[in-house]
């Protein structure tokens, strides 16, 4: 059996409920499912629950699906969301899909829902493809600055300590007891100056292995017939 989706059904008529649970038995789709009717449920839902896909009615006594649609797009935006009505109107549709909902469904034609079911699914998991990999990107992006920061500002201070010193140092009397003091600072400098080299190679290693990370093969969310 393939994943089961989680799916939010937001309806306030039995009957339309059996219909959509029909159309997904009919093609076969394991599925968990939590049905609601008002805000405070709705909001439930969406944090206990954790819909794959929300399915909402147009026009409900006690909700509607545009505040059900900012509610979504406010507390869970990358949850796909279609409307499944049979008196939304093209108008009231195009508009729902302008401030957010991902497609629309008539219930007179309800043979539409498992394509668009899909095809909503792949572009969640495109958009989520996506952020993830604007998040690594702009770490990247991050590492890199530091990198820089340390090997234009950072390294300077210690490199100048060591010329300052070795210019110090009396070649002429190595025993001169100033060059006891200078050797040491000399090896203090130095250290510093391994500590930020070794912090370079640490952060260089990283965003390396950062890039050559691929991002796995997905599905990219299809619900799946059970077997």
């Amino acid at each position: 059996m393939g994943k089961s989706l989680k799916i939010l059904f937001i309806e306030d008529l039995a009957s339309d409920i059996d219909l959509l649970y029909f159309e997904l038995k009919r093609n076969k789709f394991a599925y968990s499912s939590v049905h609601v009717q008002t805000s405070d449920a709705f909001k439930d839902a969406l944090e206990h629950f954790d819909p794959d896909i929300i399915l909402s009615d147009y026009s409900l006594p006690s909700f509607d699906g545009l505040t059900a649609l900012t509610i979504k797009q406010e507390i869970s935006p990358d949850i796909p969301f279609i409307i499944v009505s049979g008196t939304i109107g093209e108008e009231n549709a195009v508009q729902l899909i302008k401030n957010g909902a991902t497609d629309y469904v008539m219930k007179d034609k309800l043979f539409t829902l498992i394509p668009k079911i899909n095809r909503a699914l792949e572009e969640a998991q495109k958009k989520r493809e996506k952020r993830i990999a604007d998040e690594t990107l702009n770490k990247q992006y991050q590492t890199l600055f530091e990198i820089a920061t340390l090997q234009s500002h950072q390294v300077r201070g210690p490199i100048a300590s060591i010329l300052g010193l070795i210019n110090l140092f009396n070649f002429e009397n190595a025993n001169d007891p100033a060059n006891t003091d200078i050797i040491m600072n000399l090896h203090v400098a130095t250290l510093a100056f391994d500590d930020i080299i070794h912090t370079i190679v640490e952060k260089t290693t990283e965003i390396k292995g950062s890039i050559a990370v691929n991002f796995p093969t997905h599905t990219h969310g299809q619900i799946r017939p059970s077997a």
